[in-house]
């Protein structure tokens, strides 16, 4: 984006409150996208509020929209003398350099907070490379799946790397970019399923000191199930997507000339049959595989994949999925996830071994089996993270056979930023000639297991996962917002944590290995991310942790403290110590539940500025509100899911719907999504990212329906119920003689 006043390109600051705003180092003046002010704003509802209004004065402005290329409008802001532009279309207002210091001022009770801004990045420190904002889309960005009046004409598959591609970064760089190697798939996949299953033989070389039980049989049992399941998983997988996710399949005739083609490419060229395609009625973006062998894989995209990625892209996604039949990865992941379900059943096993030597006279022998036990659920443990970590390292294999596949490592990598931070927002379907200040009302609405490993992202994780792009009559790339999604990713210490339990890489970690791809190619990477650190986040990261367990901190050291006082008096505990624990658990929940449900204020925001806070966690919540439209269940085609996906103009984000009992989002899936679907709607509740951004809903409403979520509710009853109850416990043995 440009400078409105400059003409010069923007660069992006951090907020001491971990927000990401963009700003001018000619004029210091900055932009903020609609709903952005709520960073900075002491009461935030009634600055957005104040936004939607008209303007002191207001007129039209000379400056052009760095995000909506439009004329904005000027006028006071709050009074006369605080004059600011202020776009029509995306609600994103312009601050000069000292117009800030204006808002606290004027605002009686507005004032912004205490701010530092740190610059992360320069215009020499930030380098976004490939198609961007402001630079029009290419002919057949946007899907028209099996429409014939209006065809695509689909681009030739490219057989390798174009030279004009090259020479431009390659003289840019002065010489070849080193391709980084990735450790050896074979290796690595043979190395940890060598790990797994010895582990697995020399623990039950300890088990059969101790067990006097035909565990032969137990583990060939186990072997033969799991050898079972793989047999005819890909059938079940079969009957299931199809009676409860709307799949049905594509004949490869009928699937668009792009995509076929470069499908009939690869499966010619690695010698193996054209993969069967499913295709899932949902908007909600996802794409995965599975069957036996790389001769009988079922690929399979949703819709929604379909509608929001280029043709390119789409071959990308395409290849990745490809590259994991070609891999073997369905037979070497569930021969690795063998491993752990061993060890847990035989956790299992010895617990209900150690019950039944209790009520009996085998109590020494009991005890052995009981450490055994104990040492399964930690093998179980140790084995479920080595699953995981080979999962991630077979997924930057899929991503570079995609890149090899296509020569296009960037076609990949703009689709999993498409998928992965939830930034598509919706054309702009209105007259350009119509007068503005009519159509507000209308733009503040919203304008017109093994088989885990081999999608496109988690399943788990993907709930959240949606498209980016922003901008009007043509689908364009946001690299601002790529930006400010891939610093969480690269910065939180949650993200780290939210990587290791997790079957994929972070989208950000995949974006950068394809850019490194795509400049060992001699072609400009998508994004090369250059941003500063300006913080380490780990006190924000240390009070999350505190707050989350603090349940369980507060009342283990009242037990403590109580317990060492009881042994040097000599004396049991007595009610007021029984009365002062449930105080310490009660206490411990609802700080928990304050601090991760805050309230008070739901300020109108979105979807764009929402996922740039870095600052954010699944404790650590952002409260707003949403409007947009439902495009699709959470859990794409499932006919119960009750989660939904919002898209506004900016971008689409899955809407969490909880209850306090399963049975309620069930009936709600079954009976009230269908209706749901397609509807205009206002979200309020709380934005998180876990590791994926996705939004935990207070209320829905939907036209003159509102529909509730009383999970906070709940939760906030309980956490007072022990306090209640300890309160009057302690009064009442304070009361006894």
């Amino acid at each position: 984006m440009n400078c409105p006043v400059c003409k010069i390109p923007l660069y992006q600051i951090l907020s001491a409150e971990g927000a990401v705003v963009d700003f001018c180092d000619r004029c210091k003046g900055t932009w903020l996208e609609g709903g952005e002010a709520v960073y900075f704003a002491a009461n935030p509802t009634e600055v957005l509020k104040k936004l939607k209004e008209k303007l002191l004065n207001e007129e039209t402005s000379d400056r052009i929209c760095p995000r909506c290329n439009v004329p904005m409008v000027r006028g006071g802001f709050l009074q006369p003398d605080l004059v600011i532009d202020h776009c029509l279309r995306c609600e994103g207002a312009w601050f000069d350099d000292h117009e800030l210091a204006l808002l606290a001022k004027h605002s009686k009770g507005l004032s912004i907070r205490k701010e530092v801004m740190s610059p992360i990045t320069g215009p020499k420190d930030l380098e976004i490379l490939g198609q961007g904002e402001g630079q029009p889309a290419k002919e057949g960005s946007r899907w028209d799946y099996l429409v014939p009046d209006r065809p695509t004409e689909p681009p030739p598959v490219p057989s390798a790397t174009p030279a004009s591609a090259e020479k431009p970064f390659a003289r840019a760089v002065g010489a070849p970019v080193q391709l980084l190697a990735l450790p050896s798939l074979a290796l690595r996949s043979m190395g940890v399923l060598f790990f797994l299953y010895g582990l697995v033989f020399i623990f039950f070389v300890a088990l059969i000191e101790f067990m006097n039980a035909p565990i032969g049989l137990a583990f060939v049992m186990v072997v033969l199930f799991a050898f079972i399941q793989f047999m005819v998983s890909p059938w079940i997988m079969d009957w299931t997507l199809t009676w409860f996710h709307s799949l049905h399949w594509v004949e490869a005739k009928d699937l668009p000339e792009s995509l076929r083609a470069f499908m009939t490419q690869v499966a010619e060229k690695n010698q193996i049959p054209f993969p069967r395609v499913g295709l899932i009625e949902d908007g909600n973006p996802n794409a995965f595989t599975y069957g036996h062998t790389p001769k009988n894989a079922r690929v399979v995209f949703t819709r929604g994949l379909m509608q929001i990625l280029s043709p390119e892209e789409m071959n990308a996604v395409a290849g990745h999925e490809l590259g994991h039949a070609l891999h073997w990865d369905m037979l070497i992941m569930t021969a690795a996830m063998l491993v752990p379900t061993i060890f847990y059943l035989l956790y299992r096993m010895g617990m209900s071994v150690t019950q039944g030597s209790r009520r009996s006279s085998r109590g020494k022998a009991g005890g052995g089996i009981l450490a055994v036990a104990l040492v399964a659920l930690v093998c179980y443990y140790i084995s479920q993270y080595l699953v995981l970590f080979l999962s991630r390292v077979r997924e930057y294999y899929a991503d570079r056979f995609s890149g090899e596949a296509t020569r296009d490592p960037n076609a990949l990598a703009r689709g999993l930023v498409k998928i992965a931070y939830g930034l598509a927002g919706r054309e702009d379907k209105a007259e350009e000639g119509k007068d503005q200040r009519t159509s507000r009302s209308a733009v503040l609405v919203g304008g017109d297991n093994a088989i885990q490993a081999l999608g496109i992202f988690n399943p788990h994780a993907a709930r959240a996962l949606a498209a980016v792009t922003l901008g009007r009559g043509a689908m364009r790339f946001s690299e601002e917002n790529m930006l400010g999604a891939m610093q969480w990713d690269l910065w939180n210490p949650w993200a780290a944590w939210y990587e290791l339990n997790s079957t994929h890489p972070l989208p950000a970690k995949r974006i950068q290995a394809l850019g490194n791809q795509a400049a060992a190619y001699g072609q400009q990477p998508l994004v090369r991310f250059n941003l500063k650190q300006p913080e380490s986040y780990w006190d924000e990261f240390l009070v999350d942790i505190l707050v989350y367990l603090a349940p369980v901190t507060l009342p283990a050291l009242f037990l403590l403290v109580t317990g060492v006082r009881a042994i040097a008096a000599g004396k049991p505990p007595e009610l007021d110590w029984v009365a002062g624990l449930l105080l310490c658990l009660g206490l411990g929940f609802l700080i928990r539940v304050l601090f991760s449900y805050r309230g008070g204020e739901f300020p109108a925001m979105r979807v764009s500025a929402l996922i740039k806070k870095v600052k954010v966690s699944a404790v650590r919540p952002v409260p707003a509100t949403l409007k947009g439209k439902i495009i699709g269940r959470g859990v794409p085609g499932l006919i119960w899911s009750a989660d939904l996906v919002l898209q506004d103009e900016t971008g689409f984000i899955f809407l969490d719907y909880r209850q306090p009992f399963g049975f309620v989002e069930w009936l709600f899936g079954l009976f009230r999504t269908p209706g749901i679907i397609g509807q205009e709607v206002i979200a309020k509740g709380w934005y998180r990212r876990a590791p994926m951004p996705y939004f935990e809903m207070l209320t829905l409403r939907v036209g003159g329906r509102t529909h509730n979520c009383y999970v906070y509710w709940v939760k906030l009853l309980m956490s007072l119920a022990p306090l209640v109850f300890g309160f009057f416990l302690l009064l009442y043995a304070i009361a006894l003689p």
